[in-house]
C-alpha cells in the first residue's frame, strides 16, 4: 500500500516510512534574483544513498533513480513544474549501507508573487512509497526598492575546485541541514545577496553589520565581535563571510545582517534562525558579576528565597545557557551572588534603566501568574505563560473550551514574530484540568513542531487507524482548520 507523509517546514529530513528503511531526503528552496531582476527559485535535493534501492542500469551496473516533481501553484493554477529523474552514480552491487548520498540543484525562473510548492519524491526501485512535502514561498523583488535574498547558512566554506556540486560565488558551500550547527562545526558561513542598490542608491558603499542574536533574550552575542563588511553598490551585491561559533553555547539563535547606506541609515535587515549544540560551554558567572550592587535597585533585595524566585521567573526570556544555570546552580550560590547576577541580567538588557525593565517584566509575570498559574505551578513555568513572556501578547486568541470531538484547546496567532509571518501556537488540555494547557504545536522555528497535532486533539475520542494520517475524520462543528488556517 502506498504511504504518503505530509510535512510542513522550510527544511526537513524526510522519511517515506516510520521505520529506518524508508527513503530519506533533504530539501531546501530559496528565492534569488539575477542582475536583470529576473527572480528564480533555487532547489536543492540531497537523497540519502543508504535509504534508496538500486537496480540494474543500462551499463550492467546498479543505480538508484528518484523521480522528483515540484508543482509551483498560485491559488489553484499551476504556474511552473519541475519534473525529472535524479540518478545516483552506478555501482557494482546493491549493498545500500555502502552507498553515498547523491544530490542535485535546479534553478527555475519565476514571476513575482506568493506560491505553494508541492513536492513529490518517489524511489523508482522501492516499494512505491512517496515523500510528499508542502511549503510556501514569497518572491518579492520590487524594482523601486532595495531587496535581498534570504540569508543562507552553510556547513563549511572552502575554495571551489570546479568539481563540487555546491559551488557558488567561487566557493564550495554545502547546505546546513535543518539549520542545526553540531558541536564539531566551529564556524558558521553565511551569504546574502542584495539587489538594486546601484540604481536606487548610486555609487556609494553598502555597509553590513553581521552578528548572532539570542532567540530568547534578543541580545547580541559577543557584541565586540560584530562583523562589519562593506561593498560598492551594484545590481547584485554579495556579502559572504563566517561567524566564529567555537565557544557559542548550546541554544537557539538568529544570524542577522543589518544593511546601511553611506549615511548609516538602515535600508534592510535579514535574519535566519539556527540551533547550536555545544554542551561543553557553561555559563561564566563572572560575566554576570558587578563589584557592588550598592545604590542599585537590587540593594534592598536581601531575602534569599525571594531572590531565587525572581531569578527563576526570568526563565522565559533567558538564553539557553542562563536557563541551564537556573536549573543546576541556584541552590549553590550565595545571596550576594544572586544579587549580582540579577542586576547584571537586567543591565545587559537595558543598560540605561535596568530597574524599569525589571518592573515592566515583573508586571507581566504577575499577569501570567493570575491568568495561567496556580499554587502548584507558577504561571511563568506554564507553556502559555512562557510563550506570553517570551514573545508578548498574541494578536488573536481563539479559545475552544468545548467542541463536539476535540479536547479543549486554544490557538494563539501572531501576525509577525521573529522574522516569520502568520505564526501560530496550539495549546490543549490533555487531562481536562481546565487550566494548565500544554503546548501541542507551533510553526515558529525553534518551538515544538508536531505535524500530527490534529490527531492529538481528537486521539482520545477517535481511533487512529492509519499512523500516517494527520487529519481526523471530519465532523459537524470542526473548526480546527478555520482557526489555524494552516495552508
Amino acid at each position: 500500500m502506498k504511504k504518503t507523509i505530509l510535512l510542513f517546514a522550510t527544511f526537513f529530513l524526510l522519511a517515506a516510512t516510520a521505520g529506518a528503511q524508508g527513503m530519506k531526503a533533504f530539501i531546501s528552496h530559496k528565492a534569488y534574483c539575477t542582475n536583470t531582476m529576473q527572480p528564480y527559485i533555487e532547489f536543492t535535493f540531497i537523497i540519502g544513498g543508504r535509504t534508496v534501492n538500486y537496480a540494474p542500469a543500462a551499463d550492467g551496473r546498479f543505480r538508484a533513480d528518484v523521480e522528483i516533481q515540484v508543482d509551483m501553484m498560485r491559488d489553484d493554477t499551476l504556474v511552473k513544474q519541475l519534473h525529472y529523474i535524479l540518478n545516483s552514480d552506478s555501482f557494482e552491487d546493491t549493498a545500500r549501507l555502502s552507498k553515498p548520498d547523491f544530490a542535485d540543484i535546479q534553478n527555475v525562473p519565476m514571476p513575482q508573487g506568493d506560491f505553494f510548492l508541492y513536492f513529490y519524491l518517489i524511489d523508482l526501485h522501492g516499494n512505491g512509497d512517496t515523500l510528499s512535502y508542502i511549503d510556501k514561498i514569497a518572491i518579492n523583488f520590487p524594482e523601486d526598492a532595495v531587496s535581498t535574498s534570504k540569508l543562507s547558512l552553510f556547513r563549511s566554506l572552502t575554495a571551489a575546485d570546479g568539481k563540487g556540486l555546491f559551488e557558488k560565488y567561487g566557493y564550495e558551500l554545502p547546505p546546513l541541514y535543518s539549520n542545526f550547527v553540531p558541536e564539531s562545526q566551529y564556524t558558521l558561513p553565511f551569504a546574502l545577496e542584495v539587489y538594486n542598490t546601484r540604481r536606487l542608491l548610486g555609487s556609494q558603499k553598502i555597509k553590513a553589520d553581521c552578528y548572532i542574536q539570542s532567540a530568547e533574550s534578543r541580545l547580541v552575542v559577543n557584541p565586540n565581535n560584530v562583523l562589519s563588511l562593506q561593498a560598492p553598490s551594484d545590481d547584485v551585491v554579495l556579502f559572504i563571510n563566517e561567524f566564529n561559533v567555537f565557544n557559542l553555547p548550546s541554544g537557539n539563535y538568529f544570524a542577522v545582517v543589518d544593511l546601511f547606506d553611506s549615511r548609516d541609515s538602515m535600508i534592510h535587515s535579514e535574519k535566519v534562525f539556527f540551533q547550536k549544540s555545544n554542551p561543553s560551554v557553561k555559563l561564566n558567572l563572572e560575566e554576570y558579576s558587578v563589584s557592588s550592587v550598592k545604590g542599585t535597585f537590587v540593594e534592598a533585595d536581601t531575602n534569599h528565597k525571594e531572590l531565587v524566585e525572581n531569578v527563576k521567573s526570568l526563565f522565559p526570556i533567558s538564553t539557553h545557557i542562563e536557563r541551564d544555570f537556573y536549573e543546576n546552580n541556584l541552590k549553590k550560590v550565595s545571596t550576594e551572588q544572586l544579587q549580582s547576577y540579577f542586576y547584571s541580567f537586567w543591565k545587559k538588557r537595558n543598560p540605561s534603566n535596568p530597574e524599569e525593565a525589571w518592573k515592566k517584566y515583573k508586571a507581566r509575570v504577575d499577569y501570567v501568574q493570575d491568568r495561567f498559574g496556580s499554587r502548584q505551578v507558577k504561571g511563568y513555568l506554564t507553556d502559555r505563560g512562557r510563550i506570553y513572556l517570551q514573545y508578548g501578547q498574541p494578536n488573536e486568541i481563539n479559545e475552544v473550551p468545548s467542541d463536539p470531538v476535540t479536547l479543549p484547546y486554544e490557538i494563539w496567532h501572531y501576525y509577525y514574530l521573529e522574522g516569520q509571518s502568520n505564526v501560530k501556537f496550539i495549546f490543549y488540555d490533555p487531562v481536562l484540568t481546565g487550566r494548565d494547557y500544554e503546548l501541542l504545536h507551533s510553526n515558529l522555528y525553534g518551538e515544538l513542531n508536531n505535524p500530527n497535532w490534529k490527531m492529538n486533539l481528537v486521539r482520545k475520542i477517535q481511533s487512529q487507524q492509519d499512523i500516517y494520517e494527520t487529519n481526523p475524520v471530519d465532523y459537524w462543528g470542526n473548526d480546527m482548520d478555520e482557526y489555524f488556517r494552516f495552508h
